[in-house]
């Protein structure tokens, strides 16, 4: 099989708005079907729009602070801070949807299944196939979500502040109004700046449309290679029974993994017997060293990379390349869900050094020049030696 004529036609703009996202679906599904590849298809409800509408909200909510704060109103204003606060929490990180819900659409996971006759585990292997383009690269907006924390307490505190401005007249005099006025304003600049991280997108011209080549297409074409190597029988899988499961909706909040995670671990009747582990595929197949990310997450919480599944990947690669994988502190990724139900799980990718790093992901320049063959071979050949490994 060509590799890399299959990730030219994966690499396209494929945003979970966008047609192309189903279209890209229908070519995996043909492409495993005339591999007779046997694979389920499961769909769910996909906020489409959800950071966008998430930012939006974020936004004129901000507005709303800065006005109450001008009439010097601070219960109103300290209630819409907590509102702020209280509905990233909710949409971020317990998956409950005041405001992205407002937009939906289908949305499809494809899962493919290989079972072992006398299995004792379950090997997970994820990749998303959704792409983003983005009004900051993954550099970037990580800076601007560090700042979060620091400028929600900015607002309480300016509500609290207000209250005194209000009560006590020597307060009233115009430095203090003016100082807190301007802290109020930074507060907003602050939420359109978020705004930007969270739906940018629409301010995106063609031109900076990401292809997505390495963020996610090389992992999509890494795990259509592996099922088509042990469906052709040039993969030993033991004693390990197979899933590949390939994800939308990664780029608007994890929310395909999400629900297959959900579904297949947490509702008591659909428990597999078996123990599972995880390896989810992120930036694969860019220049550089195979690294794992030692945690993941989204706002406030973080879980931590299995110690065991990074032990065993780092001595199949050595094996491989020679070299010990490199570590990275955090990401945004799949994973996460599964660490939510407890299954042990690593995230796995490329470094980009020497060259762009973690830089440069959901804009123009990933692109297939992005693309190292040479990486995408080795990082088929990983997977099957992991498989083998067991």
């Amino acid at each position: 099989m060509d590799v890399m004529e299959i990730l030219r036609k994966i690499a396209i703009p494929r945003p979970n708005h966008s047609e192309a996202l189903e279209q890209v679906a229908s070519y995996i599904k043909e492409l495993l079907a005339s591999w007779d590849i046997p694979f389920v298809v499961q769909e769910f409800s996909l906020r489409h729009y959800s950071l966008f509408l998430l930012g939006l909200a974020t936004l004129i909510l901000a507005v709303l602070f800065f006005i109450l704060i001008l009439k010097k109103k601070p219960l109103p204003a300290l209630i819409t801070v907590l509102i702020i606060l209280l509905v990233l929490i909710l949409e971020v990180e317990m998956n409950i949807h005041p405001v992205s819900s407002l937009m939906t659409k289908p949305g499809e996971n494809i899962i493919v299944s290989f079972k072992a006759p006398d299995a004792v585990r379950e090997l997970i292997f994820s990749a998303h196939y959704d792409s983003k383009t983005d009004f900051y690269d993954h550099v970037q907006r990580e800076f601007v979500t560090r700042l979060l924390p620091l400028f929600l307490a900015l607002a309480l505190l300016l509500s609290i502040w207000t209250f005194f401005v209000k009560r006590y007249a020597i307060l009233k005099k115009t430095a203090p109004r003016v100082i807190t006025l301007v802290l109020a304003a930074s507060f907003v600049i602050y939420c359109f700046f978020a705004f930007l991280r969270l739906g940018g997108f629409i301010f995106m011209s063609k031109e900076s449309e990401s292809l997505g080549a390495v963020d996610n297409g090389t992992a999509v074409v890494t795990l259509l290679a592996m099922a088509k190597d042990i469906r052709d029988g040039n993969v030993h899988i033991g004693r390990s029974n197979i899933t590949i499961l390939f994800t939308s909706g990664e780029e608007v909040n994890l929310q395909g993994a999400r629900w297959y995670a959900q579904k297949r671990f947490k509702e008591k009747q659909n428990k597999p017997d078996l123990p599972a582990f995880l390896v989810n595929l992120e930036v694969v197949a860019q220049s550089g060293n195979l690294v794992h990310w030692k945690r993941v997450g989204k706002l406030f919480r973080y879980l931590s990379a299995d110690p065991d599944l990074i032990r065993r990947f780092n001595t199949v690669w050595s094996d491989i390349s020679g070299n010990q994988m490199d570590t990275i502190d955090k990401l945004a990724d799949d994973s996460f869900e599964f660490g939510l139900v407890g299954i042990p799980f690593v995230t796995v990718g490329h470094s980009g050094l020497p060259g762009p790093g973690m830089g440069g992901f959901h804009r123009e320049t990933d692109n297939m020049e992005r693309v190292s063959e040479k990486n995408l071979e080795l990082m088929i050949r990983t997977l099957k030696r992991f498989i083998a490994s067991y």
